[in-house]
């Protein structure tokens, strides 16, 4: 079925992608494209809470595309490029949340997600919008679900449309990822989680040594340690299900100690603001079942502590 051009030029010009030859400039690529005639969409407008997420029932044709961006942009900033364009649509926030307060596994367990390798949720790092707006033929709504794995982000973008799609005007956006939003993450899961996941970072399995591609993703930890002195962090390692726990506790900890040295030896990292502990795999963020999943598991987080004397 051959979606309608009014809409095709809507949804392109959100995410053009400027390509010479076979370069590609921008670092957003298209990876799924579908559309769907008119029926059922159950849109969450709300957490999930008491064994259920709260739906809003809609009825239209359904347009789904996931974009992958290489690069360092943030979840948090994937998501608001996504809905700085939308909003100059006339569209309004029906409900807004992150990871956590979304409601983790459960709340992504119950949503419409396009599946692997199309489109990939880190279940300890995604963000999802839900919003509508006016036309002449009716109602339309959109669903947003932004996420990360490594260096890849993944955003994910379901139209539901009444009938006809009016016509929009092309306007200009850009996924390229840019320094401040790299920084500026870090702070903001601290303020708003009080940890965060040291996305980069690559392990193999059973390894506690980092991958020297990826040691630079330690960088902006260690900035935040030298511009706050008073500040101090707990790394916890982790690892995925494979293997004894006493062995995994031990790797864990490995882990968490071969980031501290490295934050010590390769930035000159203040050692007192730092300690290292590992859980093994008692705290997963994404299911072991699948080998994306244990990839992820394998991590060292950060835990921010209170000011100190």
């Amino acid at each position: 079925m051959k979606a309608k051009p009014t809409l095709l030029l809507f949804l392109y010009c959100l995410f053009p992608v400027q390509v010479i030859g076979q370069t590609t400039i921008n670092t957003g690529q298209l990876v799924f494209d579908r559309n769907f005639s008119s029926g059922r969409y159950l849109i969450p407008v709300g957490p999930f809470k008491d064994d259920m997420v709260e739906m809003l029932e809609t009825e239209g044709s359904t347009n789904k595309l996931v974009y992958q961006i290489e690069g360092n942009s943030s979840t948090r900033s994937l998501i608001e490029n996504s809905w700085e364009t939308l909003s100059e649509f006339d569209f309004e926030i029906l409900f807004e949340c992150e990871t956590w307060n979304c409601g983790g596994f459960e709340f992504r367990e119950v949503i419409d997600v396009v599946e692997s390798p199309d489109m990939f949720v880190n279940l300890g790092d995604f963000q999802f919008v839900s919003a509508s707006r006016d036309s002449e033929e009716g109602k339309q709504f959109v669903t947003i679900l932004a996420s990360k794995s490594n260096n890849t982000g993944f955003v994910q973008i379901v139209f539901i449309n009444p009938k006809e799609e009016e016509k929009v005007e092309s306007i200009d956006f850009n996924f390229t990822s840019k320094a401040k939003d790299i920084e500026t993450q870090l702070e903001y899961d601290f303020a708003t989680k009080g940890f965060a996941i040291l996305t980069g970072l690559e392990f193999d399995s059973g390894s506690s040594e980092i991958n020297e591609n990826s040691i630079s993703q330690l960088k902006k930890l260690a900035v935040f340690l030298k511009e706050n002195p008073d500040r101090k962090v707990i790394l916890v390692g982790h690892t995925d299900l494979e293997g004894e726990l006493e062995n995994n506790l031990n790797l864990s900890s490995e882990r968490a100690r071969s980031v501290r040295n490295t934050l010590i030896n390769a930035y000159d990292s203040n050692p007192d603001q730092i300690s290292a502990h590992g859980v093994g795999f008692l705290s997963p963020h994404e299911t072991n079942l699948t080998p994306e999943g244990r990839h992820a598991n394998r991590r060292v987080e950060a835990l921010i502590l209170q000011d100190f004397q």
